[in-house]
Order: C-alpha cells, then structure tokens, then sequence
C-alpha cells in the first residue's frame, strides 16, 4: 500500500415551540440521511446507507449489541438487569483492541485504590478532567464520567470473575500529566488480578464475555454488522429498531426491541476517514484489524451529529516494523515509544532538530509531529522522523526490540560518527552536530531547559533520578532509525449524551441508540489521554451508562 493512501493527512430537552421548527428539523435530517445514503452507497458499491424493516426478523432480542471489546460491559449490565442481550462480532474472536491491549482501566475515584488508603475526590477528578479536555468535552460527559466509572468498576467486580486492583503495570505512573492540579501518581489505574506478568488485556475480555454469558447473554462471531434498520413513527421521529448483519454469507436481521448498542471500535483501519478527519497523518495503528469505522458511518447514516473526530490515541512506532505490519493488516508495536525514553536517545527531523520531550506520555507527543511549515512547499517539518541513540542503550536496554546480544533489524542504522549516521539516515549533519552538541551539555547536568526532559515524574517513571531518562550521546558506535506518528486507535465517533444516547445535529436523541467506546465521540472525555487504562477506563464506563439505559426502554414490536 502506497503511501499517499495511508496518510489522512448535554442532553437537550425536547423543543415545545411546535410544529414548525420540528418539522423543518425532520426534512433538514431527511435529506442529511439521503445524502449519507448517497455518500455511502459510493463507498459500499450502491448499497443504502440504512435498512428498510425486513419482512421477516431472523433473531429477535431486546438489545443489540455491536461489537465484543468494552461493549461487553454494556451487555454485561442489560443482561443482570433482566433484557435479553445478543452481542455480534464482526471477527472470528472476540475483544477488539481491548483483548490485546494492557488490560487497564483508568478510573478517578474509584473504590479498589480507596481500599488501599489512596485518596481522591470527584472535584478533584473534574479538575484534572476539564483541564485534560482542552474544551473538547461537554462538561455533563466528564461528570458522567467521573459519576458512572466508580459504580462501574464496582458492578463489574460484582457480576463477574473480575477482581480489581491497583495497576501494577503502571505503578506510581498513573497520571500521564502528574504536576497538573487535581492530578495523582498512583491508584486511578485499576487492572484485574491476574497471576502472570504482562499485559492483561486477554483477560480483561474474557472475564467479561463469561460474566455477560452467564447473565444469559449471547455470543455471535463472524456476523458483521452492516446497517441499522429505521423505521419512521406516528410523530415523524425516525428510530432504530434493529440491525442488518450478515452470516454465513446472507442478509441476518435482527429486531432490537428496546435499542442497538454501538460499540464497534474506531477507524483507524480506514485510512481515507483517517486523511479527512485528523488533524495529521497517521499511517500507523496498533488498533484491531476490524475497526473500520463501521459504527460511525451507521450512527451517520441514521442521522447522527459527529464529536472528537479529530483525535486519536497518539503514539510513536518504528516505520521499519509497522510498514510490513500494515500490509498484513496487523498492529505495530509498542517498542519505539518504550525506547525514545531511554538515557543516551534523541529524536529529531531531517533538520537534526530535536522537537519534542521524548519522554513525555504518547499521547501527547504524537502532536508534536504535526508542525506545519506554511512557506515554500509547505508540509510537517516534522516528517519524517529519527530516533537516534548512542552506544549506552545497545549495552544496556533494547534498540527496536532487540537486546545487547541480539542483532538489531536491517531497518537500523550503525554508525562510527554522528557525521555519518546523518548521512545514512537524510538528516542534516550540521544541524544535527549543533543539536547534540547543545544537548549534550545540557544532559550531563541532568537538564533539558528546550523541552523539559525529566521533569516531570511520569518521565522518569515515578522515580526521582533524572539520569532514568536523560544522558548525553557521546559514546559511539551511534544508531539510528526513522519513526512515525502512529495511534492506538481513533477516539471519535458519534455524538452522545451522558446517557450514552446517540444525539442528532440538534441535540436530540435518537430513540433506539446508543454508543461508546471508540465510535462514540467520547474520548478521554474529550482531546487528550489522562493515565494508563485512559481509553479503556472512559469506554466502559460509558458502555455501562448504555447498558442502564437500555435495560429501562420499553420494549418495541418488530
């Protein structure tokens, strides 16, 4: 795949005023729906965007549910509460990125880290939270957040083998911005216990999946869904009423008496959406092959207003490992961003410029990329990109995964001389020689006055020694590769209240639907990412507010 086609480059009352603004509301999404159903019958080979009502209903249920990664917590809770809950998986397995993700759920407030004397508060989450939001997130989503993610963790603990404690992945790092006001080193990163190292993501789903079967819910894989089924009341509201899938081949329609629960992942497999929503390219994705956006262009179709498409969850990757990854439509590794951190590395642009604290949580840096040049022919003049390290991290640490006995991959650069590594790599050697120069100076005093190195507490891991993080590069042989903006996974989707309803352009909900996750436009809540577990812990939070809601609908014939 070339790549030019990777790159992207509150709940409202409803109006009393009368007919008038509500029936110019129906034909402005009448012919918002016909559009959408244009736009995605060119990409889907003249398929309509939504589903007439089938004349026959394969499977009838009280809740649907789209998709098996966070989402089971919402199917987890209609089910306890007494609805009957399918689930369909567009894959073979279930999980989604959560099943290969840490297994970390960040959760302010919650009562696993109140057990272990580690307080917090709800004012001082919020705090921490609309700072973190960067106006990006209404404020009753963060107090829904906030309100909702402790009873969550706790229902969950409750009706399944889950038992929580705090992170031992993320120890005293918790807090991906630790010095800001209403932040914490320890305890809003809960994780379940389990008896090996590593990372908990596997078990995390299937400590779900068993819990929601065991609630009587159902299970079915390899069954995509295409389309949500809408049908127009008595009062002119259209509704969700059920889904269109596939199975075995065929059409598989199925009757959501109380409402479809949308949790299908993000986009970050659809790189034209990716060219056209993000603020910068990302060509890159550790995200699960399915998600592809599936749950935003139906939420779209059914008249949904969008959120957070802008945003993603940011990383950094080698692009000598995530190229040959993306052409077997599998995820890239963790390993550039684990290793940028190392004492004795830099990254710089083609310049030789450093640009960034390398340091610094993933998130946010995946910003730092996307400097725009707006003279001559313009473009990110941080793009591309170098990790560069001297000899310190070959001998003591890893360099694109391999350790010192180990031989490192084609895709890495060696060395005698700085002057020389530029060369191999494109950078500018005399600008790289300033830079590390000055660098250099800097980092044996355990300093970085340009971009705060080892200031914070999260960049040293918690500790309180700078050198964790910052030494000169000074001892040859040198090495170097180039790296990329990547993400875990987009973080935008359709627009929601703190109830998890899907809203429309105005404000209202659309009865019969509901999202979260990474199809829903939630986020953190909102732009950036607030510790270890901040995309997990949001999205079943919000898949549980769901499945509340679901489980009090009344129950509609097909």
């Amino acid at each position: 795949m070339p790549d030019d086609d990777r790159d992207p480059s509150h709940e409202t009352e409803r109006s009393a005023a009368g007919g008038a603004p509500e029936l110019s509301r129906r034909r402005f999404l009448g012919g918002a729906a016909s559009g959408l159903a244009l736009g995605t019958a060119g990409a889907l080979g003249c398929a309509p965007s939504s589903s007439p009502e089938p004349a026959r209903w394969d499977l009838e249920t009280d809740v649907v549910l789209v998709g098996t990664g966070t989402g089971l917590v919402g199917g987890l809770t209609a089910a306890v509460a007494g609805a009957e809950v399918v689930a369909l998986e567009k894959r073979s397995i279930v999980g989604g990125s959560t099943g290969h993700s840490g297994g970390v759920a960040w959760i302010p407030n919650n009562n696993v880290m109140r057990a272990e004397n580690i307080e917090d508060s709800r004012e001082r989450a919020l705090t921490y939270l609309t700072h973190l939001a960067q106006s990006q997130a209404d404020p009753e989503l963060l107090e829904a957040f906030v309100d909702a993610g402790p009873e969550m963790a706790d229902f969950v603990q409750a009706h399944s083998s889950i038992e929580w404690r705090v992170s031992t992945i993320m120890g005293d790092n918790a807090d991906y911005h630790p010095e800001w006001p209403g932040a914490l080193q320890r305890g809003r990163s809960i994780e379940p216990v389990v008896e090996r190292e590593g990372l908990f993501g596997p078990e995390l789903i299937e400590y779900l999946r068993r819990g929601f079967e065991a609630a009587g819910g159902r299970v079915l894989t390899e069954t995509p869904v295409e389309r949500l089924v809408l049908r127009e009341r008595e009062d002119g509201v259209r509704e969700v009423i059920g889904v269109e899938a596939r199975r075995d081949g065929a059409p598989f329609f199925v009757l959501a008496r109380r409402g479809v629960h949308l949790a299908a992942g993000g986009f970050e497999w659809d790189f034209d959406m990716k060219r056209h929503f993000l603020r910068g390219p990302t060509p890159y994705t550790l995200g699960a092959g399915g998600n592809t956006g599936d749950g935003v262009r139906m939420a779209m179709a059914a008249g949904a207003d969008l959120r957070n498409m802008n945003e993603i969850w940011g990383i950094s990757v080698y692009k000598g490992e995530a190229e040959p990854a993306v052409e077997h439509r599998m995820g890239a590794t963790l390993n550039a961003e684990l290793e940028k951190r190392s004492a004795g590395s830099i990254v710089v642009n083609t310049r030789g410029e450093r640009f960034q604290d390398e340091a610094a949580d993933y998130d946010s840096t995946w910003r730092s990329y996307h400097t725009w040049e707006n003279w001559g022919e313009m473009g990110y003049r941080n793009l591309p990109a170098f990790l560069l390290f001297d000899a310190k991290p070959r001998r003591n640490g890893r360099i694109a995964g391999a350790g010192p006995d180990d031989p490192l991959p084609d895709f890495v650069s060696e060395a005698a001389s700085l002057g020389e590594l530029a060369e191999k790599l494109g950078i500018d050697a005399q600008g790289l020689t300033r830079t590390v120069a000055r660098f250099n100076v800097y980092a044996a005093e355990l300093r970085d006055p340009d971009f705060h190195r080892g200031e914070s507490s999260y960049d040293r891991y918690g500790q309180a020694d700078k050198g964790i993080t910052l030494a000169p590069l000074d001892e040859p042989p040198f090495f170097g590769a180039e790296i990329s903006a990547a993400d875990l996974g987009t973080c935008g989707g359709a627009r929601v209240n703190g109830r998890a309803q899907v809203l429309d352009p105005f404000g209202q909900a659309i009865p019969g639907l509901f999202a979260s996750g990474n199809n829903a436009g939630v986020g953190s809540p909102g732009s950036s990412y607030g510790g270890g577990g901040g995309t997990i812990g949001p999205a079943m939070a919000f898949a549980y507010l769901a499945g509340r809601e679901l489980a009090k609908q009344p129950s509609r014939s097909g």
